[in-house]
């Protein structure tokens, strides 16, 4: 961001004190639907590596030299990795890997600013089989983090004589696992139906705005209907093994007649994504237009239906955009944007190749997707009368991240890219920073901003957040701050 002569107009309004703030605060309901930053992509080849993708040039691909780098490989930490399956995000900017070989979850963040995850006390277990809840995963297959920070994990038996089911696992504690005696438990087992285990097959799990559970089941042998289940804790005991609880609430169209739903999402409005692990290769979405807790037929469609395409897992970005990885004939990475606001992405120019390993020069082949999660500044109250005091408060992308908050004379009418730093959102021609601290333990930090009681301070302000640390600065949301007599 560029200076200019203006600057002292903010002086001359009032606005002079320069605040830093180290101020405890508890962590926010923002996932699973946070801004989002780079992508972490899992990949299942020797040696296993779990990969950081970073648009640096902000064109919109990962394609670029520098834009793909491994966050955490088991050829170079210290923790063996089999099958990372899974991964998910958790308001502290950790990376949580599911390994379905190994039935273990490794936590992993960056502590150092270099960018990667293999420096000691950079990668721990954060669930094994060796827990003191006596929980065992027999084919952990995906891992999702809700709004509270919980973390939620699918879990098909494979006929090893427990159940197939969703665990629920809580650092109680705060040690940085869920192996402590009560951090892991069953919040949902699949009804044996048919008198057998086998019969259901859980796969991708998410966690919807409604609050609510939703989860694929590739039921074998036609016992359970294949499908899309709600988990609703109706009496609110901690867990969704009660009468009404469990409902099928989708059956997704199938073209060939056989289908099988690998990946599941869920974006900020409620309408649910899945996609097809077959030769059918569709994108289906769905929305409860009625309101009535199931998906009744005309309220699902085609999202994007292209020529070939075997869809491992999806995610949803911040701006509403559908990512799609495919580990198959072809390693990539696929964009999905409605720029015509007809519900799907069927039209010209409405799906982008972001990665390509025929261009790329470093080879990946994505089996599981998740984003980092980008600084978040919001207000309260964001209007506010003369002589009061706002709060701005910054989630930074992890722990003690370096922040810094910038006063405007308001919004920019369109965001600005600023590569490699994200979008400027705040008007360029006149800015001051008003702030500045080290976010604490939860990754946020406070800021209290008073405003003077005097006329001139009287109008609409645009505020935004930098953060990170040496490896990866971003910029946050603009917010708007109005200015009242």
């Amino acid at each position: 961001m560029s200076r200019n002569k203006t600057l002292p107009l903010f002086a001359a309004l009032g606005f002079t004190t320069l605040a830093t703030a180290q101020i405890a605060l508890p962590i926010l309901p923002t996932l699973p639907h946070a801004r989002t930053m780079d992508l972490i992509v899992g990949d299942t080849t020797s040696p296993d590596t779990i990969w950081r993708m970073i648009d640096r040039n902000q064109d919109g691909d990962y394609n670029d030299a520098g834009e793909v780098i491994a966050y955490y490989s088991d050829a170079v930490g210290s923790i063996a990795l089999g099958t990372p399956g899974a991964v998910a995000s958790m308001p502290d900017g950790t990376v949580l890997v599911g390994d379905l070989g190994e039935d273990v979850i490794i936590a992993m963040r960056d502590g150092n600013g270099d960018g990667d995850a293999h420096d000691p006390g950079e990668h721990r277990v954060f669930f094994d089989p060796s827990n003191a809840s006596g929980v065992g995963l027999y084919s952990l297959q995906s891992i999702v983090v809700d709004q509270l920070g919980r973390v939620f994990v699918t879990n098909a038996d494979n006929g090893q004589g427990g159940y197939d089911g969703v665990f629920l696992l809580e650092d109680l504690n705060f040690d940085g696992d869920a192996q402590d005696a009560g951090e892991a438990r069953e919040y949902f087992a699949v009804p044996v139906l048919g008198g057998g285990t086998g019969v259901s097959n859980p796969f991708e799990l998410c966690a919807a705005p409604d609050g609510n559970l939703y989860f694929v089941d590739n039921g074998q042998g036609g016992t359970i209907t294949k499908g899309i289940y709600k988990l609703e804790d109706l009496n609110f005991d901690g867990d969704c093994n009660d009468a009404g609880e469990y409902s099928l609430f989708w059956v997704p169209p199938t073209v060939g007649g056989f289908a099988f739903f690998q990946s599941l999402a869920v974006d900020q409005n409620g309408m649910f994504y899945t996609g097809e692990y077959t030769a059918d290769d569709v994108v289906w979405r769905a929305y409860d237009l009625n309101g009535n807790g199931f998906i009744d037929p005309g309220e699902d469609a085609e999202f994007f239906n292209p020529p070939s395409g075997f869809w491992n897992d999806i995610a949803v970005r911040d701006d509403g955009s559908i990512v799609l990885a495919e580990d198959d004939s072809n390693d990539r990475v696929i964009v999905l944007t409605d720029l015509n606001g007809d519900l799907d992405a069927l039209d010209p120019g409405e799906a982008f190749e972001a990665y390509d390993d025929t261009i790329s020069a470093v080879a990946v082949r994505p089996r599981s997707l998740t984003f980092m999660r980008a600084p978040v500044l919001t207000l309260t109250p964001a209007t506010v009368q003369v002589g009061n005091a706002t709060t701005m408060l910054v989630q930074t992308a992890k722990p003690f991240d370096l922040g810094a908050v910038f006063l405007s004379v308001g919004l920019a009418p369109t965001p600005i890219s600023l590569a490699p730093w994200g979008f400027v959102e705040i008007d360029p021609s006149a800015f001051e920073a008003i702030g500045f601290g080290l976010s604490d333990s939860t990754a946020f930090f406070s800021l209290p901003f008073g405003i003077p009681n005097i006329p001139t301070a009287l109008g609409t302000y645009g505020v935004q957040a930098w953060c990170g640390d040496d490896f990866r600065l971003f910029l946050s949301n603009g917010e708007l701050l109005t200015v009242t007599p």
